[in-house]
């Protein structure tokens, strides 16, 4: 029997991260790390999700996909379970302080050069201060060899590439081979495809505690990076519903995943198609979630996300909540 899935977040340290992920958004962390990603829900090879409740309770995810199939994640999923694999990886990144300037390689370079998915991701913004800000792509009149040779003659690249002010409930498509970085002082909850693959192509000269300077991929980096107008890759946000109670709205929708941006009032009901999976990630307000398996139903709150299996059926949401609804 099918019910609706929590997942154990596993925990990224990293040079760049904070303890937002701890303090405010109530993950299972040490406040004294600088934790920088929460994966939410994970496939990769190394990092699989756990679930933590019910009748699954310590299983992976990947067992209940070998075991359930379609069932588990629908239709629309027949080449992912053929090949046994998730189709995304879900985040949740706290970027106390920038990121490197990178690149991600689509399916076909990174097949051939590692064996693994390419990467194509979304960020929506969870929190956001005035100086907030994000790099998306190179500047119009910067070409790739342009770049290539400042890099080259050891020249400041730092104004050469777009930069975007940000607000709470922005969000952006980064596809592959697509510069960019995000600059510290911002929550983002990520969809991307199941994917580890970055190239470093700039790291803002720093190094870690002891001393180092963290690895660079040039000669990837330029094999991959596309030209891209960055200024098409702002979320359009289509209002597909609103009524007394709800609001849905359309934040981006690919080859790779649908995001919807749900605003509920006090209570609304759905079920599921048999299509596809779902995400719920839960970007401000409190409530629950429960379906009609007994003692099924999960608190709701800003930062926690649950997995409704394709044929759950018939689920319930009570309270005041915007999340985020992702399917494939």
């Amino acid at each position: 029997m099918f019910y609706i899935l929590e997942f154990t977040e596993i925990e990224k340290e990293v040079i760049w991260g904070g303890n937002s992920l701890a303090s405010l958004y109530s993950k299972p962390f040490s406040k004294d790390k600088a934790i920088g990603e929460s994966w939410e829900v994970a496939d990769l090879k190394v990092e699989k999700s756990i679930i933590k409740n019910g009748e699954y309770k310590d299983r992976s995810l990947s067992s209940l996909i070998e075991e359930f199939g379609l069932d588990l994640l629908g239709s629309n999923c027949e080449t992912f379970v053929q090949e046994k694999y998730f189709p995304l990886l879900i985040k949740l990144i706290d970027a106390k302080d920038k990121l490197s300037i990178q690149v991600h390689p689509d399916e076909e370079y990174a097949q051939k050069r590692h064996n693994k998915h390419g990467k194509s991701e979304m960020w929506y913004v969870m929190e956001a201060s005035e100086k907030s800000k994000l790099l998306i792509g190179m500047k119009e009149d910067v070409s790739k060899s342009t770049l290539e040779k400042a890099i080259s003659n050891k020249e400041n690249i730092e104004n050469m590439f777009n930069y975007f002010d940000v607000k709470k409930g922005d969000a952006f498509y980064i596809p592959t081979g697509c510069i960019h970085a995000i600059l510290g002082d911002v929550v983002i909850a990520e969809i991307q495809t199941p994917s580890d693959v970055t190239y470093r192509l700039y790291d803002w000269n720093r190094v870690d505690k002891n001393g180092n300077s963290r690895e660079l991929h040039l000669e990837d980096s330029f094999n991959v990076i596309r030209d891209i107008n960055a200024f098409d890759l702002r979320s359009k946000r289509v209002e597909k519903i609103k009524d007394n109670n709800i609001t849905v709205t359309e934040i981006f929708s690919n080859e790779f995943f649908t995001t919807e941006e749900y605003n509920i009032i006090n209570n609304y009901s759905s079920t599921t198609n048999c299509d596809s999976f779902e995400i719920i990630m839960v970007m401000d307000g409190n409530g629950s979630i429960k379906s009609s398996v007994e003692n099924n139903i999960i608190d709701l709150y800003k930062g926690k996300t649950v997995f409704i299996p394709a044929k759950l059926g018939k689920y319930d949401i009570e309270g005041d909540i915007k999340y985020l609804r992702v399917t494939v």
